[in-house]
């Protein structure tokens, strides 16, 4: 017998698989003694972060934006962009200027020390507008890195036109607000209520929470969406009932930075050489036939133009909604879902509290509020129903789930993502859905905007499965006041929010509808625009979904 099979004999009255001894340790020990060999740890390669295919599309579609964002670190202020020190001037200058041509005009960028800047990335908006005439375009704004841009103005009317080309923040400011946004998980803080009978506690709650506390953790984990609170000593985590917003009141700028954005140095218009221009249709230009505005269409930027206070896509056919008639010929019939923020919140309202054509006065209503007082529709983060029974028209609004800046208590329990609000709607040839988000998204970094579009793109995606006839709209965000807080909410982070909307919806079967465009056409300086712009976002809106 061997000296291995002495030491693997079963002991009397054991099974045969029985042994007193390990095996493995005693061959290894045999074996080192004999050879003198040095047992040693295995070791274990390491194992590299597992990115899911989510946060793969996320972090592509960041990556695109960020090659654009300029890496500057401000030294001095006075080397800064100075829009009153740069210059405007045409680049196709000529003797007669025609409908259907382009206007180029071109700005060269100095310092404040009057040197021209020798890099790109400043923060321009430009229009070309007719006040007499109600007319208003975009400018595309094309950078050649160097401190000279183009703006390219299409032509669309006849007549006066005037240039406005603002430099809204120098690169060295979009440098910093960029920093800014990723230095940190958000510049808006919340708070959770937790209630349970007579016990009740508030604690922080966030994206992610610096703590050595134990605290609640809310995910879906399909979406990859996570948000925590801190868990109250006594209380369940499913206690959770209410939420609100908390101002940190914290900033990542320099002092030096932090006069970029002083608003004397805000939205500053750039001189230009020349005044007014005059536009004429020299070959009588007439606009080739255009097909109705329908769900899956290419909205190209400028994706239209004001003339006599209405909005003309230049790809299809807008119908005019002006009455209340309009709205009801839609809508009749119909159940509109809209889900967002109070830029969405915005029609239901124009919808229950009346329709006039001039757009100034309420009158008779297309629907009426159901089981609503003043106190709820005063709170914009409140859930809305509005029907009109003779009509057969359902009308629902509700809010995007969190982030929100809602700086008092809301029930939190009715909050769901816009995905799972989705994914709860069967859809149907007599279903819209209206989707709009970006505001309360710009005071945290831009992957969690990016995040959730993506996933409410997925949840459309499960719908068109089921109920291919659904009618989905996407609303851009709106520009909003100049004088809103730069760095927790200004326009530069809504537009990076723009640029990434439009890259996750395109070649979908949904209607792009370019708030954006709208808003920075007709100089809108109003996050909730009024008159005829409102009327040109409602009315883009149902064109797709009618």
């Amino acid at each position: 017998m061997t000296l291995l099979e002495e030491e693997t004999k079963p002991a009397p009255g054991k099974p045969w698989h029985w042994k007193e001894i390990n095996l493995e340790d005693k061959f290894q020990r045999c074996a080192a003694a004999a050879l003198k060999i040095k047992r040693e740890p295995v070791k274990k390669e390491r194992e590299l972060p597992v990115i899911s295919a989510l946060q793969s599309k996320i972090n592509n579609i960041f990556h695109k934006i960020e090659k654009h964002i300029p890496t500057i670190r401000l030294t001095s202020f006075n080397k800064s962009t100075s829009a009153k020190n740069s210059k405007a001037f045409i680049s196709n200058p000529r003797a007669q200027y025609c409908i259907g041509e382009d206007l180029v005009v071109q700005l060269d960028m100095y310092d404040y020390f009057n040197k021209m800047k020798t890099y790109g990335g400043d923060f321009i908006r430009s229009r070309l507008f007719s006040q007499e005439l109600g007319a208003s375009v975009s400018g595309k704004v094309e950078d050649f890195n160097n401190g000279s841009y183009f703006v390219h103005f299409p032509l669309y009317w006849e007549g006066n036109v005037q240039v406005s080309s603002m430099l809204f923040h120098p690169s060295e400011g979009i440098s910093a607000l960029w920093r800014s946004r990723h230095s940190s998980l958000g510049v808006l803080g919340f708070q959770g209520k937790f209630e349970n009978f007579t016990q009740n506690a508030v604690t922080e709650c966030g994206f992610k929470l610096n703590t050595t506390k134990e605290v609640c953790e809310y995910l879906d984990p399909d979406d990859e969406e996570a948000f925590y609170c801190i868990k109250p000593s006594d209380l369940p985590c499913d206690s959770l009932t209410d939420m609100k917003a908390v101002n940190l009141f914290s900033s990542y700028l320099t002092k030096e930075e932090a006069k970029l954005f002083q608003r004397s140095n805000i939205a500053v218009e750039i001189p230009k050489n020349f005044k007014v221009i005059n536009v004429e249709n020299c070959k009588k230009y007439n606009d080739t036939a255009k097909p109705k505005c329908e769900t899956g269409m290419t909205s190209p930027f400028p994706s239209g133009y004001f003339y006599k206070n209405i909005w003309n896509p230049v790809y299809c056919n807008m119908t005019l909604y002006t009455s209340k008639e309009h709205f009801i010929k839609c809508l009749q019939r119909k159940k509109l879902f809209l889900i967002g923020d109070s830029t969405l919140r915005q029609f239901i309202m124009h919808f229950t509290e009346g329709v006039k054509t001039t757009w100034t006065m309420h009158l008779t209503p297309v629907t009426n509020y159901l089981g609503f007082n003043q106190m709820n529709w005063n709170s914009w983060q409140k859930t809305l129903l509005a029907v009109n029974i003779d009509k057969d028209i359902y009308v629902f609004y509700k809010r995007h789930a969190i982030p929100l800046e809602s700086f008092r208590f809301y029930y939190f329990k009715e909050d769901k993502y816009i995905s799972r609000q989705i994914d709860q709607l069967g859809g149907g040839m007599d279903t819209i859905i209206a989707i709009t988000l970006g505001q309360h998204f710009r005071h945290f970094p831009l992957t969690l905007y990016i995040r959730r579009v993506i996933n409410i793109r997925r949840a459309i995606e499960r719908l068109f499965l089921r109920s291919p006839e659904t009618k989905v709209i996407i609303k851009s965000e709106n520009t909003r006041e100049i004088h809103a807080s730069v760095e927790k909410t200004g326009d530069f982070h809504g537009y990076t929010q723009y640029l990434a909307l439009r890259e996750v919806f395109q070649g979908m079967n949904v209607g792009f509808v370019d708030a954006w465009d709208m808003t920075v056409s007709s100089a809108t300086e109003n996050i909730h625009p009024p008159g005829y712009t409102l009327q040109g976002i409602m009315s883009m809106t149902f064109t797709f979904a009618c």
